[in-house]
């Protein structure tokens, strides 16, 4: 459970399954709980910097309650006009969380808030056992050859507008290449999801260095405008 902003509620009740004792105490609590939030996970205020123009925002799963939090600050604050590309990964559609708020936000700001919706997994394109077919049947390993991925329920529904996108698989190399601001002194780079998402993309959330060898280093990115929340 994480807090975001007046919308806890609705990501609270969409995102709870019954586990750990933390998360059942919280769910079963009528009236309301009190908590302290760690200093260490606030790791940078609004307004983010004055030299910040532009914001990329990289979320998989529950990660998209901080994203929530700051871009309510950036996209109803009066005169503040950054865009913002937010990348949502979730292994399927019905995972997706504040979804309702997401495609409001994108309709109401379409020249301020790109959001991309990315479901599945990273070995969505994956094909068991091709090696062995290639050489039982010699054909070429070529797209027209393989077997489409298996079809995501649900996947076209979600929305397909100019700031409204859809992308099966995971968040990687190409896609942050496609959609995201590219690396600028002025473009600051939001990440938070599972310990993976991180040891891929950025490093580990704890280390604010940037591992040459992660997907945003390799991009271009440098670990003064990538934050880990």
């Amino acid at each position: 459970y994480a807090p975001v902003g007046r919308f806890e509620t609705e990501a609270f009740r969409r995102s709870y399954r019954p586990a750990g004792a933390v998360s059942n105490y919280l769910h079963e609590r009528p009236d309301h709980v009190e908590f302290a939030h760690a200093n260490e996970n606030c790791k940078l205020r609004y307004p983010f910097g004055r030299r910040v123009e532009r914001i990329n925002m990289i979320a998989v799963g529950a990660g998209i309650a901080p994203m929530i939090q700051a871009l309510e600050r950036l996209l109803f604050t009066p005169g503040d006009d950054r865009p913002v590309v937010l990348l949502y990964g979730n292994r399927a559609v019905d995972d997706v969380l504040l979804r309702d708020t997401l495609d409001r936000w994108a309709a109401q700001f379409p020249h301020r808030l790109t959001v991309v919706y990315v479901v599945g997994s990273r070995y969505a394109n994956v094909q068991l056992g091709m090696k062995r077919r290639v050489k039982r049947d010699r054909f070429a390993t070529t797209h027209a050859d393989l077997a489409a991925p298996p079809e995501l329920p649900g996947f076209d529904r979600l929305p397909l507008s100019p700031n409204q996108k859809r992308e099966p698989g995971w968040i990687g190399h190409d896609t942050i290449k496609r959609h995201a601001f590219p690396p600028h002194p002025s473009v600051l780079t939001f990440v938070c999801g599972l310990p993976e998402v991180y040891a891929s993309l950025c490093g580990p959330r704890d280390d604010p260095a940037l591992p040459a060898d992660s997907v945003l280093a390799t991009l271009g990115y440098d670990e003064a405008h990538v934050l880990k929340l």
